[in-house]
């Protein structure tokens, strides 16, 4: 059973920060929205994902730069591999290998998701507080 069965919005995937929130809020809506579309709507739906996950990852690093979070580097670094990964999975979208993405909107990305939203967003989240931001 894929996670994103269990993956719903609601309050324990908030980290406390609106910004972030609101970005987690989206992504979990779009994983849902993609993951149901048919296989011809399929790679436009996969690229509206693709297309958000960049902007919530511009998004976040903003934040990390404006409140000067020592963890910025390693934060940072993780979402380039996501970046990287994101990337060959459009390539091969492209070039067909439609269970491949399927299997990423399913499986990678709402493990990755929670795992990343516990560990380095909650961290992130808690220090814009603790510098006075919400």
């Amino acid at each position: 059973m894929s996670t994103l069965t269990a993956l719903s919005w609601d309050s324990s995937l908030e980290v406390g920060n609106a910004v972030i929130d609101a970005d987690h809020k989206e992504t979990v809506e779009l994983l849902a929205e993609v993951a149901g579309l048919s296989n011809t709507d399929f790679p436009a739906g996969f690229k509206r994902f693709a297309d958000h996950l960049r902007d919530h990852l511009a998004r976040e690093e903003g934040l990390m730069e404006q409140y000067d979070f020592p963890a910025t580097p390693i934060h940072k670094h993780e979402h380039e591999r996501v970046r990287r990964e994101l990337e060959g999975i459009e390539k091969r979208l492209a070039a067909g290998n439609l269970m491949l993405a399927r299997g990423y909107i399913t499986e990678i990305v709402p493990d990755w998701f929670i795992n990343h939203k516990n560990t380095m967003d909650s961290a992130t989240a808690a220090w814009i507080r603790l510098r006075g931001g919400q």
